[in-house]
């Protein structure tokens, strides 16, 4: 496990230096490591899921330290909303439509389409790359976060008020 850990910090120090993300590199570890069995070891999955409970709260602390919430002007709440509606119907069109024609019915289209609605760290990685590189402003990185916020939190609820909401049964609506 230290020895993937050491490759993704390498890879990751590496993409630095061509001038790419060092999520870039990182990911490129993992892809290829993906497959490689340990014998006298944890498994690298559960390695990482000690990691992950640490890594990932610093991770979206941080980032949502850096947003300026008074950045945020009705122009850039408005560019939010606007991100987060192309955001999820991008993804529910993108996922639900294929889901549909391989033969899936539209209730498990529509679960396969809203549970890959998120957006998360990814987007929000490329946003501080924009933010400290000044391509974009203060404004457009808050509108992104919140976007990244509000996909990730839509999900659950429409999971549960629309797509698992149990419908009565024929007694239950009698009664």
């Amino acid at each position: 496990f230290i020895t993937a850990m050491m490759i993704a910090f390498f890879y990751a120090m590496m993409a630095d230096l061509v001038g790419l993300s060092g999520i870039v590199g990182a990911f490129l570890a993992g892809v290829s490591m993906e497959s490689v069995g340990l014998r006298h070891s944890k498994d690298l999955k559960e390695g990482a899921e000690y990691l992950q409970i640490i890594f990932a709260s610093i991770f979206f602390v941080s980032l949502g330290i850096l947003v300026d919430v008074h950045a945020l002007t009705l122009d850039g709440i408005i560019f939010m909303l606007v991100l987060t509606g192309i955001a999820i119907l991008t993804k529910v069109i993108g996922c639900a439509v294929p889901s549909r024609l391989i033969g899936m019915c539209t209730r498990d289209s529509l679960i396969v389409g809203f549970g890959m609605s998120p957006r998360g760290e990814v987007a929000m990685i490329v946003a501080l790359i924009g933010l400290t590189g000044g391509i974009i402003g203060q404004d457009i990185y808050a509108g992104i976060v919140f976007m990244s916020l509000l996909t990730t939190i839509s999900t659950p609820i429409v999971y549960r008020n629309w797509l698992y909401r149990k419908t009565p049964s024929i007694i239950e609506k009698t009664e």
